[in-house]
């Protein structure tokens, strides 16, 4: 029976930032059980959510007014002014974040932003969640801090490019997890049930498994980019009572738990 649920990136964004109506579903969905994240998945958290904030807030300072900030934020000419790319991605997450701002004077949307740069965005990823958190990787990914200038914030650094970063965890995890490693490296994605999957991901999910499995270094992109759902569902084995993952991502973790055997939500 499960008595808990282990949230995924997508799910602690979407729970807060995103439309009332589907933070009001979520909320439903979570209630009464009890909630379970990682290390890792703040990680991946900070890094998607943390940049798009630090952009928000330098278009803001430029020019000075929310709903003409947002305006430009789909002017991919603005990444300069930003800091950083103004992906698609981003310019969805900005919007998220600006229409909760909205919300507040001039004055205080900048002061929240701040707020939720420096140490909010925290307080809102742990918000309901059991502590400690879990922590099988020992993820340094978007490890540095924001740093504020005179135009505004430096983005974070968040890439992991290093053959052996110090400290991390990621060699240990994938020896600790061998079987789990084995049944991606060999999935046969033409056998997995989901209606909703994701083939092209799948059968790179399944190469880059290979590759760790022969004895090629887990770190970097295949890590934070590739294998990242797969080390979320993983971890989710590791709660200290029977947990689904949830994740409002489902063509990408229903047949990754599918294949692991475990349970996914909603």
């Amino acid at each position: 029976m499960i008595k808990g649920l282990f949230l995924d990136t997508a799910t602690q964004i979407a729970r807060h930032w995103h439309a009332d109506s589907e933070k009001e579903e979520i909320k439903q969905q979570l209630e009464g059980l009890n909630l379970y994240c990682s290390e890792y998945v703040k990680c991946q958290y900070k890094a998607t959510l943390l940049n798009s904030l630090i952009l928000l807030y330098n278009l803001l300072s430029k020019f000075h007014d929310l709903p003409t900030a947002l305006r430009e934020t789909s002017r991919y000419e603005n990444s300069k002014i930003a800091g950083g790319k103004l992906s698609p991605a981003v310019q969805k997450r900005i919007r998220d974040v600006g229409l909760w701002l909205l919300q507040q004077s001039f004055e205080e949307q900048k002061s929240y932003l701040e707020d939720l740069i420096e140490q909010a965005w925290e307080t809102f990823f742990l918000e309901g969640i059991k502590e400690p958190l879990i922590n099988q990787t020992n993820c340094l990914y978007a490890n540095s801090q924001p740093n504020k200038g005179i135009r505004g914030y430096e983005p974070i650094k968040i890439t992991c490019t290093k053959a052996t970063p110090h400290d991390c965890g990621i060699n240990e995890f994938w020896k600790n997890h061998r079987v789990q490693l084995e049944i991606l490296a060999n999935m046969n994605i033409s056998s997995i049930q989901s209606d909703l999957k994701d083939e092209k991901e799948l059968t790179t999910i399944k190469s880059e498994a290979s590759l760790i499995a022969s004895g090629q270094p887990p770190h970097g992109e295949r890590c934070t980019v590739t294998l990242s759902d797969a080390i979320i569902c993983i971890e989710s084995t590791h709660c200290p009572e029977t947990s689904a993952v949830h994740s409002i991502n489902k063509k990408h973790f229903r047949p990754l738990c599918e294949l692991l055997g475990i349970e996914s939500k909603p």
